[in-house]
């Protein structure tokens, strides 16, 4: 049995790799041949005008039985733009489910952005325990609200409003990338995250344009809620960005008039507080919590994160300040998967600013998984949430403050992107 993984590159590889995509989404995608024939055409489009795209297959004895997609984005962190690698669509025949198929591909994956010198990777799992036992650690939750209309604050005016079309693109993409640049876990809009945009018919892209520059936007179709009733319609929001209060109060007095025709609006986001900016953030489901907590945003785990260089994402991250910790602390990295990313490290911080030595004397020694490692370091928990979940070991326990304040982020991170 000979096994090998490249990118996949003719057309008849592309049918094989649509038809083991369509077995292995079946409620995702539709088996039709008009649809695969498109899915086929789409990714070798994608594949030859994304630069940020690629398509790999792995297979057997000149038998193709699964595949991947990989993704170079460019992620803020801590107001620094890093390179990370992506991964989506992975996909196995359903002949070959349990044989390891899909760890070769991930495997793979690592590899691929380790001879890059990509030090940090990113996915959206079919299942969140799975990858959670391959070193992918947590992203931010999701919440999902499902409010009226009236809930969104009705400000004084919405004149700036206007539709964005396919001429408009370069508009939505710097107002989107300067968000993301300010923005902490937020990966830049690649072209074929923007082509999506304005190329499904069921979108609505409306904008807040003030002094010729897009300070906001919002892309939004809406769902049918009944066979009997065509009049009964939830208001999708696919995204919602904007840079000032003005562009957003704007742009909820649009949402707010929508009152007579939208039952529901669906707003998926990750900011934890919105609550404070909508008037009634019930579901609509009346149900209570005990005591008398009110049903309102449904959560979900999704995006998870993984650091697959220990030593060199640490080397990028000396130009971020520790929050002004002195501490020199010796970190040991468990990695089950790649064992050379099993490593032990003292990390030297003054007055913040810190440093890799190779040996010497240290405060204090932590012990973690590389996934909740990753977690920590993108702010997404805290040494002492993980401590009191055991899920991480620290040899004094006089240290937890001082730890807690050296991986401390104050912006947990966001991520809009879909891959």
């Amino acid at each position: 049995m000979v096994r090998v993984i490249e990118k996949i590159v003719k057309e008849q590889d592309f049918v094989s790799f649509v038809n083991i995509v369509v077995g292995a989404y079946p409620g995702r995608m539709d088996g039709a041949q008009p649809t695969k024939e498109r899915l086929k055409n789409l990714f070798m489009y994608n594949q030859s005008n994304d630069k940020s795209l690629h398509y790999y297959g792995l297979w057997e004895n000149d038998k193709l039985i699964g595949g991947m997609r990989l993704h170079d984005f460019q992620m803020s962190l801590f107001s620094n733009m890093l390179p990370v690698g992506g991964v989506g669509l992975v996909a196995v025949d359903l002949l070959y489910k349990k044989e390891k198929v899909a760890k070769e591909l991930i495997e793979h994956f690592f590899s691929i952005f380790l001879e890059k010198n990509i030090h940090f990777v990113a996915l959206y799992p079919f299942r969140p325990d799975f990858y959670k036992k391959m070193g992918f650690g947590y992203g931010p939750k999701i919440y999902q609200y499902l409010v009226e209309p009236l809930s969104f604050p009705k400000g004084p005016t919405k004149k700036h409003l206007k539709y964005l079309t396919i001429e408009d693109q370069q508009q939505l993409i710097d107002c989107y990338n300067r968000v993301a640049a300010k923005k902490h876990g937020m990966f830049l809009k690649t072209t074929s995250e923007v082509s999506f945009i304005f190329k499904n018919i069921e979108n609505y892209v409306i904008a807040m344009e003030q002094q010729g520059t897009v300070q906001g936007y919002i892309v939004f179709s809406f769902k049918k809620q009944s066979d009997d009733n065509f009049m009964l319609n939830n208001l999708v929001i696919k995204e919602f960005i904007y840079e000032t209060p003005q562009a957003l109060l704007e742009l909820s007095t649009f949402l707010n008039s929508q009152a007579d025709q939208v039952n529901r609006i669906e707003w998926n986001t990750q900011e934890e507080n919105v609550h404070f900016f909508l008037g009634d953030v019930r579901n609509g489901t009346n149900q209570l919590i005990p005591s008398v907590y009110h049903a309102s945003a449904m959560s979900g785990v999704g995006l998870m994160y993984r650091i697959i260089n220990v030593k060199g994402f640490f080397d990028e991250l000396k130009t971020r300040n520790f929050n002004g910790v002195t501490l020199t602390l010796k970190l040991i990295v468990m990695d089950s998967l790649l064992v050379e990313n099993s490593q032990q490290l003292i990390i030297e911080a003054v007055n913040g600013t810190i440093n890799i030595l190779e040996s010497g004397s240290y405060d204090v020694e932590v012990s973690i998984d590389v996934a909740e490692l990753s977690s920590l370091i993108m702010g997404v928990v805290t040494v002492q949430e993980l401590f009191m979940l055991s899920q991480i070991t620290v040899s004094d326990e006089h240290y937890l403050q001082v730890l807690k304040q050296f991986f401390f982020v104050i912006e947990k991170p966001t991520c809009l992107s879909a891959f």
